[in-house]
């Protein structure tokens, strides 16, 4: 049975159990739900899930007493060096974080390599081809979203624990998970963030096993998705709260979910695309370029999925500006044509490719 088997099920399984409308999740609750694994892990000195009750999932967890205190404090030197503020994201950023090794490895599979692999020493090529090749089973399930989950819920369970025992305090436990909370915003549901959790556990697992990191990584996917399926199915945690999104314009891409790809510009890159790209997530379908206001950053380009009424593309509640290398995260397809002159118009055909267009400057 191939390693992703078990991941495969889950979704399938999944998508067959029946809807049950949950409860609205506030701000205060999200970061604390998104730590549901790390919350099922027994850590000396802190409250259980008997003590706590039916608030586990959705309270900072608490010490029972001075001395229970000092036991997690103690816990969190022994066991992982953490001491204060910064040790704490110190450790986390050398032995959780997991995702910008898959934003390299992505960036090699998708030919623009973050670096050229000739610069690493044989003994480090290897073990990152090593890495790569384990990362890649997983790329169907995660895409452009990696193995993010892994680490905003690890970041996140270690926050948990140290605002408890009062590592940190409550101000900084706020300040520091904020940044993880606008991180989940690549994902739509807490079943899409179980699948990357589950997926990042076991590179997790396979990156720390040496020689026994492939037996490692099955054993800690299939504790992973157990502990989500317990998560997914308690109306204390996770089936019982909606998935938070940010307020606005509900983008089909996230700010995590970018992407690099326009290399080596030079000028403005500002541009403008309706919401049937950014928003319903269409290809480009026309665009065009026109000279720009020199008072603007502004590439001069406007980018359409085609389908628009005239209405529609003149209300400015439907247009946003943004950068020319967001739009190219949207759709790929537009980056060969971004350096044709100003005065220049381009339509998809029915062959999918962009083809030129007589070009005549909109009515100011």
């Amino acid at each position: 049975m191939s390693l992703t088997d078990p991941i495969l099920q889950f979704q399938q399984t999944r998508a067959r159990v029946p809807f049950q409308p949950p409860t609205v999740c506030t701000a205060e609750t999200f970061p604390i739900l998104l730590a549901g694994v790390p919350a099922l892990r027994k850590v000396p000195g802190l409250a259980t899930l008997e003590d706590a009750g039916e608030d586990y999932f959705t309270s900072i967890p608490y010490c029972l007493s001075g001395e229970d205190r000092q036991k997690t404090r103690e816990h969190l030197e022994q066991v992982y060096g953490i001491t204060g503020r910064d040790s704490m994201i110190a450790f986390c950023q050398n032995e959780l974080w997991v995702h910008p090794e898959y934003l390299d490895f992505e960036s090699f599979w998708e030919g623009r390599p973050a670096f050229p692999l000739d610069e690493l020493n044989p003994g480090a090529r290897a073990a990152f081809q090593r890495l790569s090749g384990f990362a890649r089973q997983f790329q169907p399930f995660v895409g452009r979203r990696g193995f993010l989950a892994w680490d905003i819920s690890e970041t996140l369970g270690h926050l948990r624990i140290a605002c408890a025992c009062d590592l940190i305090s409550p101000e900084e436990y706020r300040e520091l998970s904020q940044h993880w909370v606008e991180q989940a915003a690549a994902f739509h549901s807490w079943d899409e963030y179980a699948v990357g959790l589950v997926c990042g556990a076991a590179y997790w697992a396979f990156r720390m096993g040496g020689d026994q990191g492939a037996e490692d990584a099955a054993a800690y996917l299939d504790l992973n998705l157990r502990l989500v399926e317990q998560l997914l199915g308690s109306k204390q945690a996770w089936a019982g709260r909606m998935w938070r999104r940010p307020q606005g314009k509900a983008y089909k891409l996230s700010p995590p979910e970018m992407r690099a790809l326009l290399q080596n510009w030079e000028g403005p890159d500002g541009c403008l695309a309706t919401d049937h790209i950014t928003v319903l997530g269409k290809k480009v379908g026309y665009c065009y370029r026109e000279k720009p206001d020199q008072d603007y950053p502004d590439s001069g380009w406007r980018f359409f999925s085609g389908e628009e009424t005239d209405e529609y593309a003149n209300d400015v509640n439907n247009v946003g500006v943004y950068s020319l290398n967001t739009i190219c995260n949207y759709d790929p397809d537009i980056l060969p044509l971004l350096t044709a002159p100003y005065g220049t118009a381009y339509a998809r055909g029915e062959d999918g490719k962009f083809h030129a267009e007589s070009f005549e400057a909109p009515e100011p």
